[in-house]
């Protein structure tokens, strides 16, 4: 059987509807956002390796994972189609909640997240084990080791962490309704390789906080389809998605789509992607902010606990896993 050695975490299907008319992309990148590459969508968002994993006979498995995610991806361009052209979109909802929920657990921004949380785990496991004095005690002037010890972490163990990842996702998705959005303005939805997004839209925009809503609380959900496309999600549609399914809506408010589309951008983890140029100025603006994990220490009546969140921050560069499966980036 022939090897996958590349493994798409944003699929080409997807990628195909922003292509400009020659059948190529414009991936700004948050690292170098003044000089976007123009490629394919084969040759972008890709890892080499990404859902590898171990065999019990010490080999690796490069091709299940990818195919099997390559069944939702296969039935994707019908379900764009039919959007497209204003169809039933109920006939799609299948097909339509599989991509969306992998589209948010399969990215390198959910996956690096999860990886973050197992590390801070490891630490907190050390730093108990040396105050219960179950460890040879620190040397003179390494006191503060465990804060610094650099934790790296199997990316094997992510893989693991998408399928709790994806039924949380069922469970986000029976509390939202959605409707179809036309973009009648000349302003096109950009994306990018985080583009399933939400936030709490009642909190002012310096205080939202990526994928953190409040128990019963108002949610904004958004996914670009296409340029001209995207589904938005939302407490407020839940009674007419209960009567109608997906309905088609038309906007024509440019500053909307404009501040949707700053939304993606603050999503985006390491690239966003457009079919036309003049994304410069946004990315940049963006440059220095992903959701990236943060640690948070609160105290409790018996001690204390730790509560693991998204925020908008700048992106670290992951601690490489040294073991295993190969695993390199590429754009």
């Amino acid at each position: 059987m022939q090897q996958i050695k590349r493994h798409h975490f944003v699929p080409k299907t997807y990628l195909n509807a922003f292509c400009d008319e020659s059948g190529k992309l414009l991936v700004y990148r948050k690292d170098k956002p003044l000089a976007p590459l123009n490629v394919t969508p084969d040759n972008t968002q890709f890892r080499r390796y990404y859902y590898s994993q171990p065999t019990p006979d010490g080999g690796q498995d490069n091709n299940t994972l990818e195919s099997l995610f390559s069944t939702v991806e296969s039935s994707w361009p019908d379900t764009v189609k039919t959007l497209s052209l204003r169809g039933d979109g109920n006939s799609r909802i299948e097909n339509i909640y599989q991509f969306m929920a992998l589209q948010r657990v399969r990215v390198p921004a959910s996956r690096d997240m999860a990886e973050a949380i197992y590390a801070h785990q490891v630490k907190d496991t050390l730093k108990a084990l040396l105050a219960e004095g179950k460890l040879p005690p620190l040397p003179p002037g390494l006191d503060d080791l465990p804060n610094k010890v650099e934790v790296t972490i199997d990316p094997h163990v992510s893989i693991h962490a998408m399928a709790a990842m994806l039924f949380g996702m069922e469970k986000f998705f029976k509390s939202l309704g959605f409707i179809v959005v036309h973009n009648m303005t000349k302003r096109t939805f950009i994306t990018s390789d985080n583009p399933v997004i939400w936030f709490d839209p009642t909190l002012p925009y310096d205080e939202q906080k990526p994928y953190t809503t409040t128990p019963n609380g108002e949610v904004v959900f958004f996914f670009p389809v296409s340029p001209k496309i995207a589904i938005c999600g939302s407490t407020e549609y839940v009674d007419g998605f209960k009567r109608s399914g997906f309905t088609h809506q038309e906007t024509s408010d440019e500053e909307w789509v404009e501040m949707m589309n700053g939304q993606i951008c603050r999503f985006a983890y390491e690239a966003v992607i457009s079919n036309e140029p003049g994304q410069e100025e946004m990315v940049s603006e963006f440059k220095e902010v992903s959701p990236v994990h943060e640690a948070v220490s609160l105290k409790t009546e018996t001690g204390s606990a730790v509560v693991h969140q998204h925020v908008f921050g700048k992106r670290v560069t992951k601690p490489k896993w040294r073991g295993g499966i190969a695993k390199s980036s590429d754009f």
